[in-house]
């Protein structure tokens, strides 16, 4: 569509990235476009010789000139934005850094919806010049990617903030030598030592120079052991609370130094303040001469888990007592394990951001954590994004705005991105899956002849279940955007699939000493492996369109155990098979529960090293 733009303000470098996303032109003759920037709504009004665009800002233009290239030519649209900042909060930490390219496309996509804020969550994929350690082969971004990714955002509305972790989650950095004086525990600073704080200095330094904004979170988050490994040993048994403000106030020190604005995880307060160290225990008590001792800072509330409005309600409101702004982090389910939640994603978003709403937060983000390995595609959030998208411009969106808006923004039907819901919401799993089972996982990864979770998968019908969902993927309409995405996806339904039933057919088949069937197994596990093979390339695929290649060493690390596991089990039938040994005690230990199973609706929940065997991995 050729158009014609009045605008007050220059828009030329916005429109040089939108035009080509929108299908539109710039030219003197086109059809007049009026541009009107004010506070207040986001309006559209458009008839057939002219269109006016009412908006507040660019992020909210991007979206309103999506709605209408997509709308008949004569229209009225109005929509009220519900925070003063909202977007994902990417995790850049779990080993998947997107490459620059990628992460700009993302920051388009993000801007498209009407979102307008994205966090970067760097544990050490920043650079920091004093310490070249410091995220070393980890595929950390220099000053000048984040510079040009910031420059990159800023053009179409979006505010990048950074995320950094200030005491724990520091495990990665934490290993190498340059940080022996600095660690208390494996993961957690050590507070009150000097060299700590000459390396947060450089650390804040170092964001400082990158990004546009004043705005920084600085983490703080479950350092569960604080003040217990060399801190312990320095000072005896000190009042956690004072520990914890101690070096708080010294990191805010720093950031106020630098002019910088921080906020932070606020669960340590919380834990402390409770009997059970539960972030969301209705018991805690906060003393106030605590809260009295607390720096200016943002604090952040995050919750992924409720399914009901009281709990979020109540939890606002005993972050009001701290006396502190609050921020909202809410969750789209990235982290479950291959795929992402989205049973349990839509249904505690959407009490927790009505419940934002009503509680007075204008700060919102949803966070796309990649748990054990970043297994999960960032590109699977889109739905959840869209979710957010449609709670910041309605009060109470329906699914099928979010649908519908699913489809206009992104050329997806939303029933067929559930379709990734269904490898955890599996027969035998409750609806919603609100314990975060992640049945796919497990099967995937657990042994072929003595699977730790084999005994809850032989009471539900898992091969069927799969194979129908490879059915249903292989028949998915998908965009360039997420055409690897579902690729992979299908072939894992496929995999799955196929190592459902083997376990049970090699324990029978040897059970009844029928040795037709244990030949047949050994040419199933042949066909499996062959899959497994094409679910590795598709995998490899995917990471490497959107992610720098560091960290795909763990994924491989696993596909490799996989595949010689398969390999392994055939040496072994044929050796029975062929009489060079008479049995096989691998197949003769009764099966047993891993996890309670008083649980009900859950088929089990485990990272990597707690699935794929009962012996111990290295130094897990």
């Amino acid at each position: 569509m050729k158009i014609k733009i009045s605008a007050k303000e220059d828009l030329s470098a916005f429109f040089q990235l939108v035009a080509p996303e929108l299908g539109l032109s710039l030219t003197e003759t086109g059809k007049p476009l009026e541009l009107i920037c004010r506070k207040g709504s986001l309006k559209i009004i458009a008839n057939a010789e002219k269109t006016t665009i009412y908006y507040q800002e660019k992020a909210h233009l991007f979206r309103g000139l999506l709605l209408w290239t997509q709308s008949d030519s004569t229209v009225v649209h109005e929509e009220f934005p519900q925070f003063d900042q909202i977007g994902p909060m990417i995790d850049l930490s779990r080993n998947a850094v997107l490459s620059v390219p990628q992460l700009k496309r993302f920051i388009l996509l993000t801007s498209k919806m009407g979102l307008n804020s994205l966090m970067l969550y760097m544990e050490d994929t920043y650079e920091i010049p004093e310490y070249p350690y410091f995220g070393h082969l980890r595929g950390r971004y220099s000053q000048s990617d984040l510079r040009e990714l910031d420059q990159y955002a800023d053009q179409l509305g979006v505010t990048l903030v950074p995320a950094i972790q200030t005491l724990a989650h520091l495990t990665n950095p934490l290993k190498w030598s340059f940080a022996k004086e600095i660690r208390d525990t494996e993961d957690i600073l050590l507070v009150g030592e000097p060299q700590t704080y000459a390396f947060l200095e450089a650390a804040l330094r170092s964001i400082r120079s990158c990004f546009k904004t004043n705005k920084i979170h600085i983490g703080m988050d479950e350092a569960h052991q604080l003040g217990k490994g060399r801190y312990l040993e320095r000072n005896g048994l000190q009042d956690r609370f004072s520990i914890m403000l101690n070096h708080l106030n010294q990191v805010i020190a720093l950031c106020d130094a630098l002019q910088l604005e921080p906020m932070m995880w606020s669960d340590m307060f919380f834990r402390i303040g409770s009997p059970t160290g539960d972030y969301y225990d209705p018991e805690v008590v906060i003393p106030p001469e605590v809260i009295q001792q607390i720096p200016a800072v943002t604090m952040v509330y995050w919750d992924y888990y409720h399914h009901d409005a009281q709990t979020y309600q109540r939890l606002f409101a005993e972050h009001k007592k701290l006396n502190q702004p609050t921020v909202f982090a809410g969750g789209i389910w990235t982290w479950n394990g291959l795929a992402p939640n989205y049973g349990k994603t839509l249904a505690t978003m959407e009490q927790a951001l009505k419940s934002a709403k009503s509680s007075g937060v204008t700060e919102v983000y949803g966070t796309l954590w990649g748990d054990d390995g970043a297994e999960t595609p960032m590109i699977a959030s889109l739905l959840g994004l869209q979710l957010f998208s449609e709670a910041q411009f309605y009060t109470n969106p329906t699914w099928d705005k979010i649908a519908d808006h699913l489809k206009l923004f992104h050329g997806l039907q939303a029933e067929e991105f559930l379709l990734l819901d269904l490898f955890d919401q599996t027969p035998g799993v409750a609806p919603e899956n609100p314990s975060g089972s992640n049945p796919s996982k497990l099967l995937l990864y657990q042994d072929i002849l003595y699977g730790l979770y084999e005994k809850a998968f032989r009471e539900v019908p898992l091969t069927q279940h799969y194979e129908k969902l490879a059915q249903r993927l292989a028949a998915v309409e998908t965009t360039p955007d997420t055409a690897s995405m579902f690729r992979f996806y299908h072939q894992l339904a496929v995999v799955l699939s196929l190592k459902a039933p083997l376990s049970h057919w090699i324990s029978d088949a040897y059970q009844e000493k029928n040795r037709e069937k244990l030949q047949q197994v050994i040419e199933m596990l042949q066909r499996y492996q062959l899959e497994l093979q094409h679910l590795h390339h598709s995998h490899r695929n995917l990471w490497f369109e959107w992610n720098r290649p560091f960290g795909f060493e763990v994924i491989d690390l696993r596909y490799g155990a996989l595949a010689k596991r398969a390999e392994m089990a055939q040496w072994r039938l044929q050796n029975y098979l062929a009489g060079h040994i008479t049995s096989l005690p691998e197949l003769e230990v009764p099966l047993l529960p891993v996890d309670d199973p008083r649980i009900e609706g859950s088929l089990g929940r485990n990272l990597f090293h707690g699935i794929y065997s009962a012996s111990k991995l290295s130094d897990v």
